[in-house]
């Protein structure tokens, strides 16, 4: 794996939280490529500011964010591995565990994947760049995963102004996670 640049970011599901999440970084300064399969919720995110679209001939990022329902997460992991969509790979979904094996048992490469989430004290109402700032983002480093990925992913949490608290695979943080809806 080469060295990502996560200056560059592709967001996978344009719904609240990985609108928020684009909104952060390109308020920083970041260049954001946005995706999602409802082109009324890209182009609400294209209108906010949040990224400009995903063009076919886009380079790999140096991180995709995968912001889908978690229904949805391990098929478009695959997906955009599979169509060397980026270099390092991370989700905003609760239940990680569950979603690293289902992705093992998938065939994705794992070395550049770590699980992620944000954890927020409440629902938010609709998408803000300051969504994550100051809130715990839950990362899990697995065994496999490359240094590269994993820094590019703290540089993401950063960026968003969170903090890093890595768990071990298969434990639950400690702050709830609220209910799972569209992101």
């Amino acid at each position: 794996m080469t060295s990502p640049a996560p200056h560059d970011v592709t967001v996978i599901g344009c719904g609240t939280l990985g609108t928020s999440l684009a909104l952060a970084l390109t308020r920083a300064g970041r260049s954001v490529a946005l995706a999602d399969r409802d082109p009324h919720a890209l182009a609400r995110a294209v209108f906010r500011g949040a990224g400009t679209e995903l063009a076919p001939d886009s380079p790999p990022a140096g991180l995709v964010v995968v912001a889908t329902p978690t229904a949805a997460v391990v098929d478009t992991l695959y997906e955009a591995q599979t169509t060397g969509l980026g270099r390092a790979y991370t989700d905003l979904t609760a239940g990680n565990h569950g979603i690293w094996d289902e992705a093992r048992l998938r065939g994705c490469d794992l070395r550049g994947y770590v699980p992620g989430r944000p954890r927020l004290a409440a629902r938010p109402a609709g998408p803000a760049a300051g969504l994550f700032a100051g809130r715990p983002w839950t990362v899990c480093p697995y065994p496999l995963v490359e240094p590269d990925a994993l820094d590019a992913v703290d540089l993401l949490v950063r960026t968003c102004g969170a903090h890093r608290d890595d768990v071990p695979p298969g434990t639950r943080p400690s702050t709830p996670i609220p209910e799972r809806g569209r992101r």
